[in-house]
């Protein structure tokens, strides 16, 4: 299985203003539950061991907060005096990985039970086709927010991921994916997407995804997250 992972954590949550001046996005609860904890819980329910956590903004509050979960979370903090975007953050860990495969994971996604098993068929995909990336994704009916557009769509009888147009656009990325550091060593330890390296893994035919039979709940805006703390989503 896979050991070790990234959480994602150093953006500045603009969407969620005015609540993300003072408090990170991944320090947000739900059922009095953090984002960041929530996520921390799925990745060592599937596996997880060791886990990398990069903060830019409001980062001392992130590493406070880790520092309470040690007893839990084996857990090494990635700091960007620098902001480095969401391939670069991923570069900027790439030691931590040990040259095997990982997760590289946002904390704005409500994580659950429910995405247990679809990880575990992207995982034994991943490795029967020796894909370079595998995400989670979602069919856009599944999202709770509305208002979201698809991502990718999936070749015809695969499980490849290409990029067509908004009509035929149907999957949403969750946010959880499996990586190669292979991909990622090519790059410079700089400020980039994550969209660069998937546009190469799909130019070379190495990204496959996995599609979750379950609503999507994705804290995207202030609204969405107001309505989500009034649901009392069960997690585990």
């Amino acid at each position: 299985m896979i050991e070790r992972a990234i959480v994602l954590a150093a953006g500045f949550g603009k969407r969620l203003q005015p609540l993300t001046n003072d408090v990170p996005k991944p320090l947000l609860k739900i059922n009095n539950v953090t984002l960041l904890e929530n996520t921390l819980i799925f990745l060592k329910k599937i596996g997880v061991k060791y886990f990398a956590v990069n903060t830019h903004y409001l980062s001392d509050e992130i590493k406070y907060f880790c520092s309470t979960k040690k007893n839990l979370f084996d857990i090494q903090i990635f700091h960007e005096p620098e902001i480095l975007g969401t391939g670069g953050g991923i570069r900027n860990a790439i030691d931590f990985f040990k040259d095997e495969n990982f997760i590289a994971i946002n904390s704005d996604t409500l994580w659950s039970n429910e995405y247990i098993n679809p990880f575990l068929n992207l995982f034994k995909n991943l490795v029967i086709l020796k894909s370079k990336v595998g995400l989670l994704m979602v069919n856009k009916n599944k999202s709770f927010d509305k208002d979201l557009k698809g991502d990718f769509c999936m070749e015809k009888n695969s499980s490849y991921l290409k990029r067509g147009t908004d009509n035929n656009n149907n999957l949403i990325y969750t946010g959880c994916q499996i990586i190669s550091p292979s991909i990622f060593k090519r790059e410079p330890n700089i400020n980039f997407s994550v969209h660069k390296i998937w546009d190469q893994a799909i130019s070379d035919k190495s990204m496959i995804g996995e599609i979750v039979d379950y609503t999507f709940y994705h804290a995207t805006n202030l609204s969405i997250y107001e309505k989500l703390k009034k649901l009392n989503i069960k997690c585990w």
